[in-house]
């Protein structure tokens, strides 16, 4: 009976004892404002230290601390811990660290190791800080490292062949970081960055990939027709499917060979800049050389529709965006509503919708000096009524000779209209006494060509 007394009583002193020991630690970490015993930032031990102490003593270990990037057995880097600029060796954000401590929970950092390790990352500033280490020590080393590459197609023998993805060793710059970080926390000197590799983003059993793969299979089953001057151009599944890339997760096209492929077509239907065969009234077919008359098509502004309509995969059938003047559905270029003008002749007649409605001899430009009038297939592209057209002559003097009726057709100031100075018409006049470039019209006959033309008819000189 004597010894379960002096056994319950000893158990009482003992957990007294204890409970003392308790409070008491709970008091002295309360009010001394240190760290917990064994309490470990960047692998330096603080336990027990004021902040002020262990900012001392991590600036005094991280200053010094070198670190080594490995790859396997290459060395990618060495760099030294205060490179990163870690926030934790600043008193106020010790301070802080020391604060969040729970000082009733002392007894578990006696028994939980890893619970007296701060994570350098629960700083937003460290975080950061690593980060820009880790973008140029991978920016740096990825120059001379094989990228990855994602999963592709294309269009071989009539049909989508898929190119694997592969793995190259360029280096993750955030899970470089990631990586330094943790060597950091412990105290490593080493940071192995063997498994930090860029992964291809887009594998060819990713779902995104497949359902691009198949889109693109049911593109180049479609029909894209462009209906052009009178042909039916039908755009070849190969060609579709030569346009048709793999980026960034999502089936895109290529626009420079889009492009290319609208120049081409352009030019080859297209009527700007080319030497037309033209059937004259007096002279037979004569071969007249390019002027301001003609069309293309309008690239800039076909490429987005284009693009618009093969990503939608539903095929098309219509005419391209047309810039110029000339163009006809039929096929026909000059048509036969027109100006001819024959400088051998000296005599212009107008055409419209296939009548000959005016015919008048004319006198045209100077054969012999600058102020000829230029050949070319030219375009009406204004009509004036009572204006002046000023100019200078060979002598460098000045003129302004008022008219009725005005109506340019190149870009250099050449046009058509009245001249009632000119005392004739036609035969060999214009050789000696010609115009400084335009087609000079009597006065009688120049009503009736401004009132059968219109801004856009076409005019052929020879």
């Amino acid at each position: 009976m004597k010894k379960k007394k002096a056994f319950g009583i000893g158990l009482v002193t003992a957990i007294v004892a204890v409970g003392a020991l308790y409070v008491g630690r709970v008091y002295h970490y309360a009010n001394a404002q240190v760290f917990f015993k064994d309490t470990q930032i960047a692998g330096v031990n603080v336990g027990g230290n004021t902040a002020a102490q262990a900012a001392a003593k991590l600036k005094s270990t991280l200053k010094n601390q070198q670190l080594t990037l490995k790859d396997g057995h290459k060395t990618v880097t060495t760099f030294k811990t205060q490179s990163v600029d870690l926030k934790v060796t600043s008193q106020q954000a010790l301070r802080k660290l020391i604060a969040k401590q729970n000082a009733w929970a002392w007894p578990v950092h006696i028994t939980t190791a890893t619970a007296d390790t701060i994570k350098l990352n629960a700083s937003n500033a460290n975080e950061q800080s690593v980060r820009t280490l880790a973008n140029t020590i991978t920016a740096k080393a990825n120059q001379t490292r094989t990228p990855s590459t994602d999963a592709s197609f294309t269009f071989q023998n009539g049909a989508y062949v898929i190119t694997k993805e592969k793995t190259g060793n360029q280096l993750d710059a955030a899970k470089v970081a990631k990586s330094i970080t943790s060597a950091i926390e412990v105290g490593e000197d080493t940071v192995d960055v063997s498994a930090d590799y860029l992964k291809p983003a887009f594998t060819t059993t990713n779902a995104r990939f497949k359902q691009a793969e198949a889109n693109a299979e049911a593109i180049t089953k479609q029909n894209y027709v462009y209906k052009l001057s009178g042909h039916r151009i039908a755009i070849p599944n190969k060609t579709l499917a030569s346009w048709l890339t793999f980026k960034d997760g999502k089936l895109n096209t290529d626009n420079q060979a889009m492009k290319t492929y609208l120049t081409k077509l352009s030019k080859q239907y297209g009527t700007i800049y080319k030497t037309r065969s033209f059937k004259s009234t007096k002279r037979g077919t004569v071969k007249v050389p390019a002027g301001l008359y003609g069309w293309s098509i309008k690239v800039k502004s076909e490429l987005p529709k284009l693009r618009t309509s093969v990503l939608a995969g539903k095929g098309m059938s219509w005419t391209p965006v047309i810039q110029g003047s000339g163009y006809h559905h039929s096929g026909t270029d000059i048509g036969d509503s027109y100006v001819e003008v024959d400088k051998v002749n000296q005599h212009m007649w107008v055409y419209e919708h296939g009548k000959r409605v005016v015919s008048t001899a004319v006198v045209t430009g100077l054969p012999t000096t600058a102020h000829h009038t230029p050949d070319g297939v030219w375009v009406i592209w204004s009509k004036e009524r009572n204006t002046t057209l000023r100019g200078k002559n060979d002598n460098g003097s000045k003129y302004s000779s008022k008219v009725k009726f005005w109506m340019p057709i190149d870009d250099t100031g050449v046009g058509i209209h009245d001249s009632p100075w000119q005392p004739t018409y036609g035969g060999s006049w214009y050789k000696a006494h010609g115009s400084h470039g335009c087609v000079n019209t009597p006065p009688s006959e120049i009503k009736a060509v401004f009132d059968h033309v219109s801004v856009g008819t076409p005019v052929v000189v020879f």
